[in-house]
């Protein structure tokens, strides 16, 4: 949990209280059990229980404080001593407009949503806030109303003040992972949800949301995957009869089996292993052959009469994506993108879209290399806000976007097929798949061994320039800086592809940024900036640039700063973008007089 990030959002969120209660359970008192409809606080006074949230267990003693979203459930039990406690539930809102930025750190962050428990110490000062927000929310009038907010936040200055202090015990173990490895583990046994959610000391329903949250599909669905992939397995490995098979997967129907099985994957279980056999490919083969990935056939396939050959590109139709699975019949001819990124892809291959959005509203965001072509391109809107009129009028054949549309994918499947690809993936594989999508698979690896050859001499050209100088990459937004760390997608090709050196702050294997105030930045001793900017906060980075603090690093003093495009170097990941990025490097290292 990064406090900075929480605090930047509880300064800026609008805060309603819901409500402030102070409740008492004695000892042998039953189950109590809710879903919350609110963000919650929920602190300890005295006593001794057991408190569940989303199925994961809390030691309630004087003194622990508890936080968990709308939606979770609670449940107290097993009470050893009297147990008194303060209840304090709120809503919490960004206002709008907001920046992106804003709207993604509260994503990711989940500030108001994340579940955690721990013992506060010292008590003192969360106790008398909470007191005196009881006796103020049981008074009549506004001024009171307003008293609770202001001692609110004194509760959450020193909640965050102790949270900075210590390491704090996450409240929810993955319960999605632990659920996972059990299925894989047993798949063959007869599972449901209701004995998968006792097993995990959850209810079914919480599961489901669970699951649906993080993978975008039932846990039973996910079972079924598990089953059929093993059953794939033995259809080409063995000649073990299909009865068997279905046993040994966990359906003792072997006529629903096989019924589920051609559904799940286009063709029989006999056709699927008559043509693995005639093929006589190997175990690694398999999987390339059969395995969900995205495929489309072109016209010519689709007219093919062999059986064989017509049973194989069925099962190559069935596509796995962030939202589950999707059959195509055709190759698309008209392909709308909802993230710019992919129209670099599709460019690098010598295509456009027929339809994309843009980062923003601003049209001199999007790079030289695309202004031309973006006139043949129809607009669908912003990445934030895609114009769904203009979508359903251009009639594509396939949408492709990223979780970025999560709100919108099932008005997205109404219009026409729709894959969510991972925004943050590897563009390198996600060249691979837009290749696969449109028939280009060759080029698609031609572009990516042209890359391998410009980077393979660049990386030991930089290291010998160098001698191991740090270089770091930086936003400035918002009126804070944005510091790009090794997991960010961008910073990947700095530190990895190219082998330049990052500061400490920049090496994070989960966090892609962290976020720094202009007064941080002489701690960081970096010898290389590069400087992101756009032009909506073109001011705030001149600004920035100003200041004596900025003036006064030593990277600024030796002419070590280097201005770059954020739209090229963060917005329109593909391979061109990817390129220019690669190229500039080697500008400013390697050409530079």
């Amino acid at each position: 949990m990064n406090v900075e990030n929480h605090l930047i959002l509880w300064n800026l969120v609008s805060l309603k209280i819901l409500d402030v209660q102070r409740a008492e359970l004695t000892i042998g008192d039953n189950l109590h059990t809710n879903q919350l409809t609110s963000s919650t606080l929920l602190y300890a006074i005295n006593g001794r229980a057991r408190l569940l949230l989303d199925g994961a267990g809390h030691q309630l003693e004087s003194g622990y404080v508890c936080h968990a979203g709308k939606g979770a459930v609670v449940t107290i039990c097993d009470i050893t001593d009297h147990l008194e406690y303060y209840m304090i539930q709120y809503k919490a809102t960004l206002p709008l407009p907001c920046s992106q930025d804003l709207l993604q750190l509260l994503a990711s962050t989940e500030t108001f949503e994340i579940q955690y428990g721990f013992a506060a110490s010292p008590a003192a000062p969360l106790l008398q806030s909470l007191s005196r927000m009881e006796q103020e929310w049981n008074q009549p009038g506004a001024m009171a109303k307003l008293q609770v907010k202001s001692l609110f936040y004194q509760f959450i200055c020193e909640l965050m003040g102790q949270l900075q202090h210590r390491r704090m015990e996450q409240a929810s173990p993955d319960t999605v992972l632990e659920a996972v490895r059990y299925m894989n583990a047993y798949y063959a046994e007869p599972i449901t949800a209701d004995t998968l959610a006792a097993l995990l000391n959850c209810s079914s329903r919480t599961l489901q949301r669970m699951f649906n949250k993080r993978l975008s599909l039932g846990p039973i669905d996910y079972l079924m995957q598990i089953r059929i992939d093993k059953a794939k397995e033995l259809l080409s490995r063995t000649n073990i009869g299909l009865k068997n098979i279905a046993e040994a997967v966990g359906y003792e129907d072997s006529y629903y089996f096989s019924r589920l099985f051609k559904r799940y994957t286009g063709v029989s279980p006999s056709m699927y292993r008559e043509t693995m056999h005639h093929l006589k490919v190997d175990d690694s083969e398999n999987d390339k052959l059969f395995a969900p990935k995205l495929e489309f056939e072109s016209g010519e396939e689709k007219a093919a009469s062999d059986p064989l050959e017509a049973a194989i590109r069925r099962s190559r139709r069935t596509i796995v994506h962030l939202k589950g699975e999707l059959l195509l019949q055709r190759q698309p001819q008209k392909i709308a993108v909802l993230d710019p990124q992919f129209m670099d892809h599709m460019l690098a291959l010598g295509e456009l879209p027929a339809g994309s959005v843009i980062v923003n509203g601003d049209h001199s965001s999007v790079p030289e290399y695309l202004l031309d072509k973006q006139r043949s391109v129809k607009a669908l809107g912003t990445m934030a806000e895609p114009d769904l009129e203009a979508l359903r009028a251009l009639e594509p054949d396939l949408i492709i976007c990223t979780e970025f549309q999560q709100n919108i994918y099932r008005s997205l499947t109404h219009i026409a097929p729709t894959i969510m690809l991972e925004r943050n993936r590897d563009w390198r594989e996600t060249l691979r798949t837009i290749g696969r999508i449109m028939g280009k698979k060759l080029e698609a690896e031609q572009v990516l061994q042209q890359y391998r050859h410009k980077i393979s001499g660049l990386k030991s050209a930089l290291a010998n320039k160098l001698h191991g100088q740090s270089v770091m990459m930086i936003r400035p937004r918002d009126n804070i800086i944005r510091l790009h760390t090794s997991a960010h997608r961008t910073a990947a090709i700095l530190y990895s592809d190219l082998g330049l050196q990052p500061p400490k702050l920049a090496v994070d294997r989960k966090r892609t940024s962290s976020l720094i105030a202009l007064e941080g930045l002489p701690e960081l001793d970096v010898d290389h900036y590069f400087v992101l900017t756009d032009n909506k906060y073109k001011a705030w980075s001149e600004e920035l640039q100003t200041t004596a603090t900025w003036k006064n690093l030593r990277a600024v003093q030796q002419q070590h700063v280097y201005h770059a495009k954020s739209s090229i170097w963060i917005a329109y990941y593909g391979p061109i973008a990817m390129n220019q990025v690669v190229d500039q490097v080697a500008e400013v290292f390697l050409n530079a007089k």
